[in-house]
């Protein structure tokens, strides 16, 4: 089809042609689109025009324009065979032509997508078959022979299926064995860190190169235990990825949101399709261990200073904690039960009760040192006021004071030539920095292990 149209005015001379890439992404995503940019771009180019054989294929949504006026800074024309020759921005029959070739494009994606997650369904429930990704901690991808489909025999291609991995096999086992048998998750998280376990990120790097494969988390565990995959049925659909690559958006690639689907989205295998690693009455028992914990009374805690109050010790927002049945806030520092006890400074406790008893007197104080004024009207709320003037409620050993929340910023974003760059309103706490890696904390923990309950340091009378 190219050939034909440019007959008479010129010839190919150099093709550039995507496999394996979404029209969704942007052509600076792509790899021979991006190579065809940078060719175009390049004073000492080979060619005048580029000439689009399949419109629906090359593009998706307003990616022409954006594509268009690139190359036509360049002096590159655009050759459509729906326009007959060279694409005119400014002919308002181009202008309409592009719109409803856009709207086409973006119908075929969407019936694209249909068919192909239809068949995805049917090869997962009636075939079992593996599609993709990184298979499960504790196991590993073997060969199960050609590719049913023959042509694609014939290329080569050929069926996987999940076997047992011999190093991490046995520690997915041991996990499960541990839970049923009535451990919490952060002790197993605890055990697997001091025995030198390689977390999943460690033990397969190559497919995990985002993550830093350093230790084990909570997370980690609970989302093996919550993996019916190991029950020796392929399932598939657990997740899927909602907002990727709008019409609008410059690049599509990696965008968007991922949501875990409701079971009942799933698609699970009709027959076996590899060995298991936990059977069936262990994992049910273990998914019914994973259940929400209620209060022994069946009410709901309700505290009045949630995420107002803050440990002047090591700087992190103190945790809301019930105890003795009254409200109260606590700082560990940083500290869980998944990790060992470190040297750091021991818990900083203060009653809710306590709190709201001196909130006005140090509200007063801190007008007289100029933080606002107080909301006009009848008397306010003391826990609106601290809203209001934004405050924090920084608690020591010693007693409490008043501080002002962490200050807002700007991060600025840079972005590739021809894309708009964001400037995003923040707020980071240091423990949030220093998680991120963005700050180095010298009370991180280091090394001990937990030998007794942690002491509480009570804000207050002592006998309280």
């Amino acid at each position: 089809m190219s050939e034909e149209l440019v007959e008479g005015f010129g010839v190919i001379v150099v093709e550039f042609f995507d496999e394996g890439c979404s029209r969704r992404w942007s052509w600076s995503d792509r790899r021979a689109a991006s190579a065809l940019l940078r060719a175009a771009e390049d004073p000492d180019r080979e060619f005048d025009a580029v000439v689009v054989g399949e419109y629906e294929r090359a593009f998706y949504g307003d990616q022409f324009r954006q594509v268009v006026a690139r190359l036509a800074v360049a002096g590159v024309q655009v050759w459509l065979p729906e326009a007959g020759g060279p694409v005119e921005l400014d002919s308002p029959v181009h202008e309409a032509l592009m719109v409803l070739l856009g709207a086409q494009a973006q119908r075929e994606v969407v019936r694209a997508r249909h068919r192909v997650l239809a068949a995805m369904r049917v090869q997962t429930r009636v075939q079992g078959r593996f599609l993709g990704g990184r298979p499960p901690y504790g196991y590993r991808l073997a060969d199960a022979g050609p590719h049913p489909n023959a042509i694609h025999a014939r290329w080569g291609r050929r069926l996987h299926v999940l076997e047992p991995d011999p190093v991490t096999a046995p520690w997915v086992e041991w996990i499960f064995t541990e839970r049923a048998g009535g451990r919490s998750v952060a002790s197993l998280v605890r055990e697997l860190n001091e025995r030198g376990v390689p977390c999943p990120s460690s033990a397969d790097p190559s497919r995990n190169g985002h993550r830093s494969g350093e230790r084990w988390i909570v997370r980690t565990v609970a989302m093996i235990l919550e993996n019916p995959r190991y029950t020796d049925r392929q399932v598939w659909n657990r997740q899927s990825t909602q907002g990727h690559g709008s019409g609008g958006r410059v690049s599509g690639r990696g965008s968007g949101s991922v949501r875990w689907n409701p079971a009942e989205e799933w698609e699970v295998s009709e027959h076996l399709t590899h060995r298991p690693l936990v059977d069936d009455a262990t994992f049910l028992a273990v998914q019914g261990m994973r259940t929400g914990r209620t209060t022994k009374d069946g009410e709901t805690r309700q505290y009045a200073l949630a995420g107002l109050v803050g440990c002047g010790v090591c700087g992190r927002r103190m945790d809301a904690h019930w105890v003795h049945g009254r409200a109260g806030y606590r700082c560990r520092h940083g500290y869980n039960s998944a990790t060992p006890r470190s040297a750091a400074p021991r818990n900083v406790y203060v009653r809710e009760d306590r709190l709201l008893e001196v909130l006005p007197g140090l509200l007063g104080g801190s007008e007289d040192r100029g933080a606002g004024p107080v909301p006009s009207g009848p008397a306010p709320d003391p826990v609106e006021v601290l809203r209001h003037r934004r405050l924090q409620i920084a608690c020591t050993y010693q007693g409490q004071e008043l501080r002002q929340e962490a200050p807002r910023g700007i991060i600025s974003v840079s972005s590739p030539p021809g894309q708009t760059a964001l400037a995003l309103d923040w707020t980071m706490s240091d423990d949030t920095a220093y998680r991120s890696g963005l700050l180095s904390d010298p009370q991180s923990p280091t090394s001990g292990s937990l030998t007794k309950e942690p002491d509480l340091i009570y804000v207050g009378t002592p006998t309280d």
